[in-house]
């Protein structure tokens, strides 16, 4: 009998494994861009505010993004609850404008593969402005763009870029509802084949079609802000934590 049990253990076991072997997920996205917040930016002493430094890139180990501001802004530590303590995170300014740039770079264009862009965010409705970037490649005016927002404090997907026949052809996708007054909230935009598609928590909020182009440009990668300017700059003002940018 327990070798009978054995053997039958052993079969269940294969099948398992077979099982995972031959599983292919739908989609394994690789980060290209991820920001933690983690660690003080170079050369600053905790809990700031800070007009200078730069955040380590954990995704790509060399890289980083660096802070740029506009008086009287600055970005200073703040925490997010995790399940084994807080997590560092960073607030952007009230007044002023603050933001991170990460240099352009080949791997940070999606051209025309498959891509995902997150943050995890906390907004008042004391902190909500019309126009607010959380993180973006490429501005408005340019031939291509990828850019996560919360105008309005709703939050909002917008990809630019050229179609198979040349021309340029844009999409963007807003949620309903504002998720001011919320506590951290995950926002995720993402791009699968010719569908887009923004996520809030766990939820898909808004998708539509129409999202097959190539997306490349010569950008820096902007987060927190459009630019470091005092005015049109969609500053975003509340808190930011784990801003993530994956291909595939």
């Amino acid at each position: 009998m327990g070798r009978a049990l054995s053997t039958f253990a052993l079969g269940v076991a294969a099948l398992a494994t077979a099982a995972l072997v031959n599983a292919t997920p739908a989609y394994a996205a690789t980060e290209q861009l991820r920001l933690d917040f983690d660690a003080t930016p170079t050369g600053q002493v905790e809990p700031g505010p800070w007009t200078a430094g730069c955040f380590a890139d954990v995704a790509t180990p060399g890289d980083s993004g660096c802070i740029a501001v506009g008086a009287p802004g600055s970005i200073s530590r703040t925490s997010r609850p995790g399940g084994s303590g807080p997590s560092p995170a960073i607030a952007f300014p009230a007044t002023g404008s603050a933001l991170i740039q990460v240099p352009d770079a080949a791997n940070l264009n999606p051209g025309t593969q498959d891509f995902t862009i997150s943050a995890m965010v906390k907004v008042t409705t004391g902190q909500v402005t019309e126009g607010a970037n959380l993180v973006q490649k490429g501005v408005y005016a340019d031939p291509a763009q990828w850019k996560l927002q919360l105008d309005g404090g709703k939050p909002g997907c917008r990809i630019k870029g050229l179609d198979t026949a040349g021309l340029t052809v844009s999409k963007l996708i807003t949620a309903d509802a504002s998720i001011a007054d919320q506590g951290w909230k995950f926002v995720q935009c993402k791009r699968r084949g010719d569908t887009l598609s923004l996520i809030v928590g766990s939820t898909v909020v808004a998708e539509g079609t129409g999202a097959t182009m190539d997306v490349t440009n010569t950008a820096k990668v902007h987060i927190g802000a459009k630019g470091a300017g005092l005015t049109n700059n969609d500053q975003f003002r509340g808190e930011m934590d784990n801003a993530v940018f994956s291909i595939g």
